[in-house]
C-alpha cells in the first residue's frame, strides 16, 4: 500500500479539543491515552482536506477528485448521479503524533525536545533512520548543543536542571523533514534528546493555557460564571502523519497547500500549520 507522510508546523498554538476537561483545564487537547503526547486526529486532519474539494458550501458538495478521495454521504447525492449512497474514500489519514515539541529554556530561549519513543515511531513509520548517541538518556539526562543551551553542563528546561551528555546530531534524515525557515534555521542547535519519561512530562505540562471567557451576544459583556481554561499545543510543534491509498493512485489526486487551519478558533488565529506531504520511503 502506497502512503505519504504529512509533515504539520504549528505557526500558531493549536487546540484540537479532547471533549471532556480534566481538573482545572476546562478544554483539553487530545492526547495519547498511554503516553500523554499530544496528537492531532486523522477525522481533523481529513476533515480539513476534505473541506479544500468542496464546490458548493450551503449543500456540502464536493468535486469529483473530493468525492473520490474523501468519499460522501447519503446527503450528499444529487439526483443524477449514477452512483447513489454512501461512497468510502481513496485514501485514509493517520493521526499526526508528536516528533518535536517547543519547551522554555534558561539560555537560549527555547529547546525543541524529543525521545527515543517518539524517534523511534518516527523511524518505524517512515523507514529513516536516526544516528544515536551511545547511550539514550535517562532520568535527568539530556543530549544538545552546549554552547546555545548549556551552563556548567547543565540545560534548564521550565523548572528542570538536565545533565547534559553530549552533543545530539541525529542525521540529515531528521535535519530535512520540512523546509519551514524556523526548522532548517534553528533546529541543529535548539533540538534535544531527553528521556521517554521527561517527554512525557513536558508534553502534559508545557503546553500553553490561556483564559476565556464566554461574550453574552445581547449585551457584549462577559457573562457572569463563563470564565474558562483552553489548553493549546504551543507554535512551533512538529508531527507527522501517514496518509494511504486504498486505491492505486488515488495519493495522485491528493493536493495539500502550503499552510492549514486545523481545530478551533480559527477566528483568533489558533491553528494555522505548515504542511508538507512528501512521499513515504518505505512505500516509495
Amino acid at each position: 500500500m502506497t502512503s505519504k507522510i504529512l509533515y504539520l508546523f504549528t505557526r500558531t498554538p493549536l487546540h484540537v479539543g479532547a471533549g471532556a476537561s480534566v481538573g482545572a483545564i476546562d478544554q483539553p487537547v487530545q492526547r495519547e491515552r498511554h503516553t500523554g503526547f499530544p496528537i492531532v486526529p486523522g477525522s481533523s486532519i481529513k476533515g480539513v482536506l476534505a473541506d479544500l474539494y468542496l464546490i458548493d458550501r450551503i449543500d456540502g458538495l464536493r468535486s469529483d477528485d473530493g468525492i473520490a478521495l474523501f468519499g460522501r454521504q447519503d446527503h450528499e447525492v444529487v439526483k443524477d448521479d449514477p452512483i447513489k449512497g454512501h461512497r468510502s474514500g481513496d485514501v485514509s489519514v493517520g493521526e499526526a503524533r508528536l516528533l518535536a515539541f517547543p519547551v522554555r529554556s534558561a539560555k537560549g530561549c527555547f529547546a525543541w525536545v524529543t525521545s527515543p519513543l517518539v524517534l523511534k515511531r518516527w523511524e518505524q513509520a517512515t523507514g529513516k533512520n536516526i544516528i544515536w548517541p551511545n547511550a539514550l538518556p535517562s532520568g535527568a539526562q539530556i543530549y544538545g548543543d552546549s554552547s546555545t543551551l548549556a551552563e556548567n553542563e547543565t540545560v534548564v528546561l521550565e523548572d528542570y536542571a538536565l545533565d547534559l551528555k553530549g552533543p545530539f546530531s541525529p542525521g540529515a534524515d531528521l535535519a530535512s523533514v520540512i523546509s519551514d525557515a524556523a526548522w532548517t534555521g534553528l533546529h541543529a542547535f535548539h533540538l534535544c534528546l531527553i528521556s521517554d519519561d521527561m517527554m512525557a512530562h513536558f508534553s502534559r505540562t508545557a503546553c500553553e493555557v490561556a483564559q476565556h471567557v464566554s461574550i453574552n451576544d445581547e449585551n457584549g459583556t462577559a457573562d457572569d460564571g463563563k470564565l474558562f481554561n483552553q489548553e493549546n499545543v504551543p507554535a512551533d510543534t512538529l508531527f507527522y502523519s501517514s496518509v494511504n491509498e486504498l486505491r492505486p493512485g488515488s495519493l495522485a489526486k491528493l493536493n495539500v497547500p502550503s499552510v492549514l487551519q486545523i481545530g478551533g478558533d480559527a477566528t483568533t488565529g489558533l491553528g494555522f500549520c505548515s504542511a508538507y506531504l512528501v512521499s513515504n520511503p518505505l512505500t516509495a
